[in-house]
Parts: structure tokens; sequence; C-alpha cells
């Protein structure tokens, strides 16, 4: 497979949505399948160019990504990707980031659910056979970009006037995959009753923000086990390490349920992993991330997402 000189991503760093559909699939029978998988890689870039130009005001993006241990099945001749292994879970004294299966997953966005729905259905036409569901999430934009717990989502991602590419895609450390992501996904259930029965003040010092106006808490009134201060991370010289984070409000109000799917873009999968210790593990041990309290990580898995250029290579292949 040759290496391409400008690899082209995949739109990792896009609107966050106002609908969004998360589908994490398990290949039947990998042997099987494998023709099957890499004529939609192929295709899939066709495939949304269909829906763009169908649908141009849309703000439609999707992209897939692949397990660790799929993709070495299929396309060890290829190489692995330096970070991209099967997620082990971080177990601390109290809370664990559990690990859990997904061969493939899709991130659909636009702001019509309906299109997001036409997509996914494109996809279960073309991989039905010879895949099964592991979890399909709907989620939605809340009060204008607010988590579902009420506190405004995105603001700890890259400043407006930084390349968000430069945090999401790998570069020439690792040249074969420049162009590539690293995609992190947990879904997360939430205590409401036991997060709404707190003061608002109290909710701040679990954010390390001010919920109305989302200015940050200053040193002296943030709590060391805030959320946004066990998930801050630096290089040993002192610079702050991003990654593309989105949290997808998802709930069944019926059902009492009300999550969070939390899923992180990154260059270096180390970067992510580091916020996961931090949060489950504590930095110093037990200082463990105080929205852990009312939050359960219900699924952890690790993708690589590939550029457009190696997809379109892997279906002529």
């Amino acid at each position: 497979m040759s290496e391409s000189l400008n690899p082209f991503p995949q739109s990792v760093t896009a609107h966050a949505g106002e609908n969004v559909i998360i589908i994490v699939y398990k290949i039947k029978d990998p042997d099987e399948a494998k023709d099957t998988i890499k004529d939609f890689c192929g295709n899939f870039s066709a495939f949304i160019r269909s829906i763009l130009n169908r649908y141009p005001n849309a703000e439609f993006s999707c992209t897939m990504g692949f397990g660790a241990n799929i993709w070495n099945y299929y396309f060890s001749e290829i190489g692995t990707p330096k970070e991209l292994v099967e997620f082990k879970e971080i177990k601390g004294n109290k809370f664990t980031a559990v690990s859990t299966e997904g061969d493939l997953i899709f991130h659909i966005r636009s702001n019509s659910m309906g299109i997001c729905h036409e997509f996914a259905s494109v996809i279960d036409l073309k991989l039905g056979d010879v895949v099964v569901s592991v979890d399909e999430t709907h989620g939605f934009r809340y009060m204008n970009g607010r988590a579902i717990i009420g506190f405004a989502d995105g603001t700890e991602n890259p400043a407006v006037d930084m390349n968000p590419f430069d945090f999401a895609a790998i570069g020439d450390e690792d040249p074969t995959f420049k162009g590539g992501s690293y995609l992190f996904v947990q879904k997360y259930i939430h205590d409401m009753n036991a997060w709404n029965s707190l003061p608002v003040e109290e909710q701040e010092k679990v954010i390390g923000r001010h919920k109305f106006n989302d200015v940050e808490l200053t040193d002296e009134e943030k709590p060391i086990n805030a959320h946004n201060k066990v998930t801050n991370i630096e290089d040993e010289d002192g610079n702050e390490l991003k990654i593309i984070r989105t949290n997808i409000p998802f709930a069944n109000t019926s059902t009492h349920q009300y999550g969070t799917y939390f899923m992180g873009y990154a260059r270096s999968f180390a970067t992510t992993r580091k916020m996961l210790e931090n949060m489950f593990i504590g930095d110093p041990i037990d200082n463990t991330d105080r929205l852990l309290d009312f939050s359960l990580a219900v699924t952890g898995t690790l993708f690589f997402m590939p550029s457009f250029d190696i997809l379109d290579q892997i279906g002529e292949d």
C-alpha cells in the first residue's frame, strides 16, 4: 500500500452535531466478511458525497474506524498504528474504566435526525449480513451545546485560533498513518437524582466551572479533584496536551436513563489514556474525578480512524 504525502483525514473535527447516531459493530465471521468490509471502505467516501450533494446544508459528516484486533487481522500487511491496541481496563481503588468489545464504529452527525437515520440505513444495507450491533446510541444537542448535566461542553477543546487537526490527527511521527486519528469512546450513565440534589455551587466544584457563564473557577475555589483539573494534562515542558472531545447527551426518560456518550479524537492515545488514569486512579492515587461519583462508565473502546486515502486504498486492494 502506497504512502500518501498529503493524506485527507476523516471529519474528526466536525461540528458536534444537532443530532448524532453512534453505532458499534462486532464482525460475525471476519474471514467471510473481509470482501464486504473492504468493498465498503472503498465506497465510504462516495456514500458520504452522495449525502453531501443531496443535502448541502445538513452539516452532515460520518467517520468510521476499526478496533485493534480486526485491524491487525485484516490489514497486518499495512502495519499497525503505533498506539493502536485493544483498550485494557483502568481499575482504581474506587472506579473502573471498563473495556468493551467493538470491531467497527460509525459516528454520524447532522442537523437532521432523518439524514442521520438515512445514512445509518445505508450502513445497515451494506454491512447488515456480516456484522452484529454491540451498541447504537442516538444523541442530541442539548440546551445550545450543554452536557446533560447542565454545563457547557467543549470548553477544554483547542482554542479557535489553533488548528484542531494538530491535536486530532496523526502527523509525521507515524508517516504511514498520517491523517488518521485515535478515537476513544465511553458511554456513561448518570445518577441524575443525586446530581440534581447538589446545590449549584457544589456542582460547580465538581466540574471546576461556573454553570451559568462557563467561567473557570479560580485555583482557590477549585477542588483538587474537580473534573477539569484532573483531566488537564501537560507535557514535560508544561505545555497543555489536548484532544478533540465531544460529550453527546442521550436519554430514555421513561426508564429514567440519562447519559453522556464521550468521544475523544486524538493524535496520540497516550494523552487520552493519561486523562483516564487521572480520572479513575488519581494522581496522586485516589484523587479521582469527583464527577465519577455521579457517572458510571459502561463501555470503553479504542478505535483507529484511517484517512480517506487509506480507506480508498483498502478498497482498491
